[in-house]
């Protein structure tokens, strides 16, 4: 099997096992009554287990990509590939309805409340939109071969949503003491924050395909744990955890975002690209 596949195969089988081991850690590594986590739950333990094992997986990969150090962003990610275009469409769409909603939600159910106290949700809500439209503009400009000063300037806009979801999550459960309820998203908003701050870099800095390789990778990876996780739960119809509604549409958000980044990842991954820059390899 050649790299370029076994990189995204494994990435996708991460994902896979996590969620499944997520979704069984949310059924029965809590009580129902009070959300006290139960000790020792094994799929906790199997999912802390996946996550470090991914990490080195995924470190082992990047390293193999140190060569293509500082290779420009249309040749790492360019290309008129319907494929991309298609996903990048679906996941840009997914994150502006999602965003759309949460906004009228947070609108309608604070219609009495000083608005200072919800302009949080207003601005993440507003940057989630913001990022679908980035999406389908990046993915346009790359599949005209067309990087300008205002498509550079689309590849920003993702970091501060991943950002800001990341302080609302913080915000939201910082005072609870149940840390697994919460780490996962935590440890998802940080990995996508990362990863598309990395991605700026390919215009905006020296491009490091393998912080790329590392940080898409885990943000596909986490978001999979997150969003399957919960799926499994809900199907199953287990009240040990409920999920609100804002919680539901900022995992639709994480869907959409881990699913353009495993694209961005095969495109990476493609044998044309690759490239050496002629620079000392980095990580």
């Amino acid at each position: 099997m050649k790299k370029r596949f076994l990189i995204l195969f494994l990435t996708a089988l991460f994902a896979l096992v996590g969620a499944v081991l997520r979704g069984l850690n949310l059924i029965n590594g809590y009580e129902p009554d009070t959300q006290l986590p139960v000790q020792g739950d094994p799929a906790e333990t199997g999912l802390i287990a996946l996550c470090v094992v991914a990490v080195v997986a995924l470190l082992a990969f990047a390293l193999s990509f140190r060569a293509q150090r500082g290779i420009l962003f249309e040749e790492a990610f360019g290309g008129d590939s319907v494929g991309f275009k298609m996903i990048s469409v679906i996941s840009g769409i997914l994150m502006i309805a999602s965003g759309a909603f949460g906004l009228y939600l947070a609108v309608s159910q604070n219609v009495m409340t000083a608005i200072w106290s919800f302009v949080p949700l207003l601005i993440l809500w507003l940057l989630a939109i913001l990022t679908g439209c980035c999406m389908i503009g990046i993915a346009s400009a790359l599949s005209r071969d067309r990087i300008v000063e205002g498509t550079a300037s689309l590849t920003i806009i993702p970091m501060f949503w991943a950002c800001f979801d990341l302080i609302i999550t913080f915000k939201d459960n910082g005072a609870s003491p149940f840390l697994g309820l919460y780490a996962f998203e935590l440890l998802a908003a940080i990995a996508l924050t990362y990863a598309f701050y990395v991605l700026a870099g390919f215009l905006y800095s020296t491009a490091s395909p393998s912080r790329f390789v590392l940080s898409a990778g885990m943000s596909v990876v986490l978001c999979g744990v997150c969003v399957g996780g919960a799926a499994i739960a809900l199907l199953s119809g287990s009240s040990s955890v409920p999920f609100s509604t804002d919680t539901l549409l900022r995992y639709a958000c994480f869907f959409a975002s881990g699913l353009w980044l495993f694209a961005l990842l095969a495109l990476l991954s493609r044998e044309s690209n690759r490239y050496t820059a002629g620079k000392t390899p980095e990580i």
